[in-house]
């Protein structure tokens, strides 16, 4: 019973009409029920949202509503995020290796210059050598031993490398360990350029208040080369450069001095180091 008052009050018709009152009639009208009214209000509703959701998916207006992120925006920052991490990453171990340089270029001894998270202890492995290892071992050092094209394990193994002179010029300060010297000052010539005496790698190009442009490379058979007071290089960290290439420019007489010309000095500063230690160059290097 209670069903049928409802259902006849939502079926039950009314007539809506629009009325002139200038004329006192009715100028329009239309029949509407309250279960036709809830149906058109239901399917406006509807169709508004849908519209929305359109206009949200297939345009940018919904990259502008906050807490709305899409798949290809999500997969860039996730990238980003990850380059960002590994370049953190590298940038620690390029500090840590550039430290470690410079201590070397200070005079402090060393053992490796390698970061620390690539030094490997023996600690916690405990996996005993056998027998067979022991003997491939003890047969591989006694063919080594008198092999100079290995990795050089004293300094007199050294003098077998043809070294180029880094500059012509006259030596105005020699090599002097005591009075913490470790290198030889050699007076410019105007027009000369800086060569590198072997190959290598440059693991060092910048530019210091003291010393003006400071070139550092790293040889075979643990051979570092450092170019002090340079007016300007052309080797940028990782570059691999020959032996005799050009990797610097000295100052030129010539020309007219300027704001960074006014500092440099007038001598190339050379330094030689084999696994930490200063080396004489003159030892090595016919001048």
């Amino acid at each position: 019973m209670a069903k049928d008052k409802i259902k006849k009050k939502l079926t039950r018709k009314y007539r809506l009409t629009i009325q002139n009152e200038n004329k006192s009639e009715d100028s329009r009208g239309i029949n509407i029920s309250p279960i036709g009214v809830i149906i058109s209000l239901s399917l406006s509703l509807l169709m508004v949202i849908g519209v929305l959701y359109l206009i949200i998916v297939f345009t940018p207006v919904g990259e502008y509503l906050p807490g709305h992120v899409n798949e290809k925006a999500r997969e860039q920052i996730m990238s980003e995020v990850l380059r960002i991490d590994s370049l953190r990453n590298e940038v620690d171990k390029q500090n840590r290796y550039i430290a470690n340089i410079r201590t070397i270029m200070d005079g402090v001894e060393i053992d490796s210059i390698l970061p620390p998270d690539t030094l490997k202890t023996k600690e916690g492995y405990p996996i005993e050598t056998t027998e067979t290892e022991a003997e491939f071992a003890k047969e591989f050092e006694e063919k080594e031993r008198f092999n100079l094209t290995s990795q050089a394990a004293t300094v007199g193994a050294l003098q077998e490398l043809h070294l180029f002179c880094p500059t012509r010029g006259l030596i105005k300060r020699k090599f002097d360990a005591n009075l913490r010297h470790y290198g030889v000052d050699i007076a410019e010539n105007p027009g000369e350029s800086v060569l590198a005496i072997l190959d290598g790698t440059v693991i060092m190009s910048d530019y210091t208040a003291n010393d003006g442009y400071v070139l550092v490379i790293q040889h075979k058979q643990n051979l570092t080369s450092v170019y002090r007071n340079c007016r300007s290089v052309l080797k940028r960290v990782g570059d691999r450069v020959a032996g005799g290439e050009v990797i610097a420019a000295l100052g030129n007489a010539t020309l007219q001095p300027d704001k960074q010309q006014s500092n440099h000095k007038a001598n190339l500063h050379f330094e030689l180091w084999h696994r930490g230690e200063p080396l004489n160059p003159e030892i090595y290097i016919a001048f």
